[in-house]
């Protein structure tokens, strides 16, 4: 007797040591991911364009040729973070906040990809002043398509991560999962005079949160009353994994309008993108990640495998990196990341 319930004890202890490490882990990651950028040396700094919007940045140590990291849609310069430590080693990296995101200014009347493609470039010419490897995630990644096209003088490499290639444009882009998960309840959220904090609104009406099944409410719950108890703070579910928490760990900072210009279209108003992925000249590799169609006919994923590669046979020198991830590659796999980069490197 005594042996089985010193048997339970120890399995109960192990449990509850387990238990707590998880929730530990969902919530410090970011933390000590940032404690490991700031030891890697890089600093934040903010830069303001002649329009006088201010671009937020961070910049590493100059041990290489300068790298541009262009991020995804609701996200901000630290969603690199698992990546600028490695980087640094080979690298002068410049990882912005674009325009709606992060600290940067809000500029709801130039959520366009041809006026944020020029504040970029404004920013590399300014800030940068000589050709970068540009690396661009999900709309980032059409940014820099549309900067590599327009102003071939500033990207002399281009890593393309999983982009929407083709499947943002209108015909297409509501049997989206973007356009469903995000641009929709953004379009909703901008329309509506009740709640006014978009993180909440997001986790009650976006497309993901279905897939609790019953725990969907308790969930919704437990982000609401964090967030009126941490208006300032970006939401953190101590029972979510980390890939999980990076979807709305910079929610607190970002213009749901931003999202709204994909749902009207005003986003790639005039964007033609085969003819602007036939005008990139430069080196490029484009990352491909996992997607499906679901049983509801919705793109899961940013590209089908015949968008991948039609954009890639579009641009004069493109290789094709099949990768067995979600949709943030370089947050599950930041050593590939890093290992792709210092290949265009050597292209360059």
């Amino acid at each position: 007797m005594r042996v089985a319930i010193s048997t339970a004890a120890a399995v109960t202890l192990a449990a509850g040591g387990a238990f707590g490490w998880y929730a530990w882990n969902n919530t410090s990651y970011a933390r000590r991911d940032a404690a490991r950028v700031h030891a890697a040396g890089y600093v934040q700094r903010s830069h303001t364009l002649h329009s006088g919007i201010n671009l937020a940045y961070a910049e590493g140590p100059d041990n290489g040729p300068p790298v541009l990291l262009l991020h995804a849609q609701t996200s901000a310069w630290q969603t690199y973070n698992r990546v600028l430590p490695g980087l640094a080693r080979d690298f002068h990296v410049f990882a912005i906040d674009l325009p709606g995101h992060g600290a940067s200014s809000r500029t709801p009347t130039g959520y366009d990809v041809h006026t944020l493609t020029a504040e970029v470039a404004e920013f590399a010419r300014q800030v940068i002043g000589q050709p970068a490897i540009v690396s661009g995630h999900s709309s980032g990644g059409l940014i820099a398509a549309q900067l590599a096209a327009e102003f071939p003088e500033l990207a002399q490499a281009l890593l393309f991560e999983d982009p929407p290639f083709f499947s943002t444009d209108p015909d297409r882009a509501p049997r989206t999962f973007n356009y469903v998960d995000l641009a929709t309840p953004a379009h909703e959220f901008v329309h509506q005079e009740v709640e006014h904090d978009f993180t909440s609104w997001y986790l009650e009406h976006n497309a993901w949160i279905g897939y609790f099944g019953r725990s969907r409410d308790r969930i919704v719950s437990y982000a609401k009353n964090y967030r009126r108890s941490h208006p300032d703070r970006a939401l953190s579910l101590w029972f979510a994994p980390p890939r999980t928490n990076e979807v709305f760990a910079h929610l607190n900072q970002f213009d749901p309008a931003f999202a709204d210009a994909f749902y009207t279209f005003s986003w790639q108003q005039g964007f033609d993108q085969a003819t602007t992925l036939s005008r990139v000249r430069q080196p490029a590799i484009l990352v491909h990640a996992n997607w499906r169609i679901t049983e509801a006919g919705i793109l899961e994923g940013a590209m089908t495998d015949e968008d991948a590669a039609r954009a890639c046979a579009l641009m004069r020198d493109c290789h094709l990196e099949r990768v067995a991830t979600g949709h943030g590659f370089h947050v599950e796999k930041p050593a590939t990341f890093v290992d792709l980069m210092q290949r265009l490197a050597v292209r360059t």
